[in-house]
């Protein structure tokens, strides 16, 4: 009986390998009966599978051997379909790949035939933007322009400046043309309003529309990891050296806007202790030229305005020299510490 036992399992295994044959590897794993000791060890096995019935072969369900086990027709369905799942979601990935790369490239041509497209048409006043003089004076034949609207003009010119600002573009020259279109008074309310306005704009864009662009952007600076943790520690301090820092204006405004210490009125607070003087410095230093200009139209001469002088001085120094400083031993301080 035994070896009729052993006879039969044997005859269990060849079919099942002759109906779905396995590799090498499968089938090497597979063990026979060594003798008949094995007799005393019954075999559980589900219903589903191969049963020996009255000397008998019976094959309840079809069943394919695949490393020494025997899987039923039901399970090689559900294979089957977990197979046809993953290929069609494959398949759709590459679909929305391709899409989404069709739509990139198309985009990006796009873009640069109307870039091209604007700089051929105003390629006078494209290239005054990079000389400094005629950009200068393109900004205060335009600044004229609006200042001789008034007050409707000063408040166009607070709307434009907040764009500008919020676009992190240069704001000294523009205050001090301003100043020289509307007065003392006009530049210094106008730029200050628009500057605070254009920065808080930044900072709600960078929180809520642009998060993940700016957080996916910031993520590649190892800076910004430094920054956030002095944040963490003393947002009003470290918000302050950051404004007074010379990082870029864009990485002033947006980067400060993922640091959720940073609420809006500590913002705030931060955009007016150090935007404020600047802008009185640029008022001033706009009016003392508009008023040179006009003597020299005149055929006079003024003296040299020795406070003026001599904050332009400080400020230069201080921007060159002691926000740097500054901003490099915060940064130490912070790695030290992490």
């Amino acid at each position: 009986m035994a070896g009729r036992k052993a006879t039969q399992q044997a005859l269990l295994l060849i079919i099942g390998i002759l109906l779905c044959p396995t590799n090498a590897s499968s089938a090497s794993s597979i063990s026979l009966p060594r003798s008949s000791a094995t007799k005393k060890h019954k075999l559980h096995r589900p219903s589903s599978f191969v049963h020996l019935k009255n000397d008998q072969l019976q094959l309840q369900q079809l069943g394919q051997f695949r490393g020494g086990a025997l899987f039923t027709s039901k399970s090689n369905n559900n294979n089957d379909q977990e197979d046809d799942l993953l290929v069609l979601s494959t398949r759709n990935n590459n679909n929305n790949n391709n899409a989404a790369a069709i739509a990139k490239s198309v985009i990006t041509t796009t873009s640069v035939i109307a870039i091209a497209t604007f700089s051929f048409l105003h390629w006078d006043k494209i290239q005054a933007f990079f000389d400094r003089e005629k950009f200068r004076t393109a900004i205060i034949q335009t600044l004229n322009d609006i200042a001789s609207k008034g007050n409707k003009g000063l408040f166009l010119y607070a709307v434009g400046f907040m764009l500008w600002e919020c676009c992190g573009l240069p704001t000294s020259v523009v205050e001090t043309a301003a100043a020289m279109a509307f007065g003392f008074k006009g530049g210094l309310i106008g730029s200050f309003v628009g500057k605070t306005c254009g920065s808080l704009l930044a900072f709600t864009l960078g929180r809520t529309l642009l998060s993940n662009v700016v957080g996916e952007k910031m993520e590649e600076n190892d800076l910004f990891g430094l920054v956030e943790r002095g944040v963490q520690r003393h947002p009003v301090k470290s918000s302050l050296i950051v404004r007074y820092s010379p990082f870029p204006q864009l990485i002033k405004n947006f980067a400060l806007s993922l640091t959720k210490p940073v609420t809006f009125p500590i913002f705030l607070l931060a955009i007016s202790i150090h935007g404020f003087p600047f802008s009185l410095l640029w008022a001033a230093l706009g009016n003392d030229s508009s008023m040179r200009l006009r003597a020299s139209e005149m055929g006079e001469t003024m003296a040299a305005n020795l406070v003026l002088n001599s904050l332009l001085i400080f400020v230069t120094v201080f921007g060159f020299v002691v926000s740097p400083a500054i901003t490099g031993w915060w940064l130490a301080d912070l790695r030290k510490e992490s």
